[in-house]
């Protein structure tokens, strides 16, 4: 047999060998594999919170605080009278503010409804 054969009879085994260890298997053993691929039911989620931006002036005094947007803020979260969570970097809820018709470029003004929010506390919206 020629060397230009012997490979062709190689390489046509390599091919089809995979495709027929495939073929034989049986409905049970495909939905086992895919439950080995599916995460497991106490994995990580998507947050439902949009991130709004961060505090960068408080007036406790007077009952507001000014938010610095980003530039991925949901539409959504800047309607007038609408609710915001404020909270830490280590994620506890320092506090809620309420939006205003305020909002100048980047910047929104907010009206504290409880908590001391801080200078520096991330604002998040909640998406329902």
């Amino acid at each position: 047999m020629s060397l230009t054969a012997r490979l062709l009879t190689l390489l046509a085994v390599i091919y089809f060998v995979p495709g027929c260890s495939t073929a034989t298997t049986t409905p049970a053993s495909r939905s086992a594999a895919a439950a080995a691929i599916l995460p497991p039911a106490d994995a990580l989620t998507l947050s439902p919170h949009k991130i709004v931006g961060r505090i960068v002036a408080v007036d406790t005094a007077r009952g507001f605080a000014f938010v610095s947007l980003t530039t991925t803020t949901p539409a959504a979260a800047l309607v007038a009278g609408g609710e915001l969570i404020v909270r830490s970097d280590d994620l506890r809820e320092t506090g809620r503010v309420r939006t205003s018709r305020y909002n100048r470029g980047r910047t929104l003004g907010t009206q504290i409804i409880s908590g001391q929010p801080k200078l520096g506390d991330e604002v998040v919206f909640h998406a329902k």
